[in-house]
């Protein structure tokens, strides 16, 4: 069996001092279930996603709440037997003053075959709500949650010479709301590796290396047509400075004083220090490296109208 603890700490000021404080879970759920749970945050919930079924949990006030995996419904509806992987999102409906849990199970991830599926905390169900629009391939990450949106990296299938190839990327958002898919496609000129899609300080950024350059777009919210591309922050000589260090993980956050804050795949940390273009590794000794930063968490001590357990 796979032990593992759940930790927390300043992300956006870590240093090699920071204070990790371990978050004691819902004692129930982890007596019975020992896979390693994925986890989306939103409004100070955490969103853990178990091999069992799903769990609502506010770390500041100790309550917490089960819901059904989609499993048995969505494949009924679908008139599926089985499904290759799901990726989930978790966002707040401000309409209905409901959360929503989103699973988008992976049918046939080469055909781009998905079949979406929400859920209700106050009604209690799942709802069969579609699939993802037609020829986009969906990245391998969890889904973002800004602003009643779950938002999901996707690259977009284009016929060349007979063949399908995925070499324009976009952002689909689901506006939980109206169950609305949205397509922001991604410039091309902010293509390239290592792509990832982060909610930064309430704006949603995609992070990417275009050659030896690296470079945060920021989006904003625009009513209710999608996003709009606001910002750009190009670091010109960071691929050349980060690849004496090894190879990266994810980046983590944009820190409070600029600085850009990477996972090696090692466990250390990287902070580039955009003034004065230099490259800092430092070990927390709190985080074993095998540990996984998956998410942002904000602490809230509101209730939030969960019908808790």
């Amino acid at each position: 069996m796979l032990g593992f603890t759940i930790s927390s700490t300043e992300a956006s000021s870590l240093t090699v001092n920071s204070q990790v404080m371990s978050l004691e879970p819902p004692l129930p759920v982890f007596s019975f279930d020992f896979s390693y749970p994925l986890m989306s945050s939103c409004n100070g919930l955490l969103c853990m996603i178990y091999s069992h079924g799903i769990v609502l949990w506010n770390p500041a006030i100790k309550r917490y709440k089960m819901i059904p995996k989609p499993d048995c419904y969505m494949l009924r509806r679908a008139n599926i037997n089985n499904y290759e992987s799901a990726l989930y999102g978790f966002a707040y409906d401000s309409v209905t003053e409901d959360y929503k849990v989103v699973a988008t199970l992976v049918i046939n991830a080469k055909d781009c075959n998905y079949v979406v599926g929400m859920y209700s905390v106050n009604n209690r169900s799942w709802r069969k709500i579609g699939t993802i629009p037609d020829g986009y391939r969906l990245f391998d990450q969890n889904s973002i949650s800004l602003y009643g949106t779950i938002n999901m990296m996707a690259t977009n299938s284009v016929q060349e010479n007979g063949s399908s190839t995925f070499n324009k990327f976009a952002i689909i958002s689901l506006f939980v709301g109206d169950k609305k898919f949205i397509v922001t496609p991604v410039p091309l000129e902010y293509c390239g590796n290592h792509m990832k899609l982060s909610n930064f300080a309430n704006r949603l950024c995609v992070s990417m290396f275009v050659e030896m350059d690296f470079l945060v777009c920021s989006l904003e919210k625009n009513g209710e047509i999608g996003w709009t591309w606001t910002n750009v922050m190009r670091v010109s000589t960071l691929g050349s400075l980060i690849g004496n260090h090894g190879h990266l993980d994810d980046i983590i956050c944009v820190k409070k004083n600029g600085n850009i804050l990477w996972r090696k795949t090692d466990g250390n940390f990287l902070e580039y220090n955009v003034k004065k273009e230099e490259v800092t590794e430092f070990t927390l000794s709190e985080i074993p490296p095998t540990a996984d930063l998956s998410i942002l968490y904000a602490e809230s001590l509101a209730c939030l109208k969960i019908p808790w357990e």
